[in-house]
């Protein structure tokens, strides 16, 4: 698995599926290319059953551990 170290945040487009620090799985919606922040849309989330219902969320980078396949 991949670091965030490794991740070039600026160049992650919507679309692309995120596994979190956490174990969450999340898509992002937009990408503000500030390499610090992204707002994300939870697909999975090993504590809630139900992540679609959270909305858009902003991540910090440091939250980022991989890109999913």
């Amino acid at each position: 698995m991949a670091d965030n170290k490794s991740i070039n945040l600026v160049d992650l487009r919507p679309g692309v599926r995120v596994r979190m620090a956490d174990g969450a799985v999340a898509e992002i919606v937009e990408n503000p290319q500030d390499g610090f922040w992204l707002i994300v849309r939870y697909l999975s989330h090993p504590g809630d059953p139900s992540p679609a219902d959270a909305g858009e969320q902003q991540v910090f980078a440091t939250d980022v551990e991989s890109i999913e396949p």
